[in-house]
């Protein structure tokens, strides 16, 4: 059994739609971001930073469940545990952790830091959040290119970098459209049932 302690941000459904992909068993424990429940004590102590998600695996195999952080890493771990959605091989695996770390890194951070400007800051910096926010729009002309002679990100496989990318992307849907090959892997994952429910999650 794993716990999952999760929002709806796109970090907490890449991990939902991971755990309905490999079919494990899980139980939801809804984290409001909004009343700062992400402060409580009882969340801290699984995740001193305050951040979603976190998943508890009792069944890791260790003396204590494994507490693990980070929706990358989470993603890789339980598809390491599973065996599924990563390839065999170490060159393909390299690509499956290139593209989900070039959005991770150069799209995910740059995302969370236009909506701290454009939320948390005293006084609010529209300009320079609207910017960053049409960074990440071009930045995704280096997916739809990948995308032209692929089926997936990395290659002829579904695999963790797609559930990497997916949750942020079909948010910004609207402003991608001009991305023929990207708008077509969107289309093509959202009919996927365990993305579907994932990304509902939590209710």
């Amino acid at each position: 059994m794993i716990d999952l302690y999760t929002a709806s941000t796109f970090n907490g459904q890449r991990v939902s739609i991971m755990l309905e992909e490999t079919g494990l068993e899980y139980a939801v424990h809804s984290v409001d971001l909004s009343k700062g429940e992400q402060r409580h004590s009882e969340f801290l102590a699984l995740n001193p930073s305050g951040r979603i998600p976190v998943i508890v695996d009792h069944d890791s195999g260790g003396v204590r469940p494994l507490v693990l952080t980070q929706s990358i890493a989470i993603l890789q771990y339980l598809s390491e545990k599973t065996g599924q959605l990563l390839p065999e091989t170490v060159i393909e695996r390299a690509k499956v952790y290139e593209w989900m770390h070039f959005h991770a890194i150069d799209i995910g951070s740059t995302l969370f830091a236009a909506f701290y400007l454009a939320q948390r800051c005293n006084p609010v910096q529209e300009q320079a959040a609207l910017l960053l926010t049409e960074r990440t729009i071009e930045l995704y002309q280096y997916f739809d290119r990948q995308l032209a002679d692929q089926e997936f990100l990395a290659g002829t496989k579904y695999s963790i970098a797609d559930i990497a990318v997916y949750p942020a992307a079909i948010k910004q849907k609207a402003e991608l459209e001009k991305y023929a090959n990207f708008n077509r892997w969107l289309q093509q994952l959202e009919k996927r049932p365990a993305v579907h429910h994932g990304m509902a999650i939590p209710a």
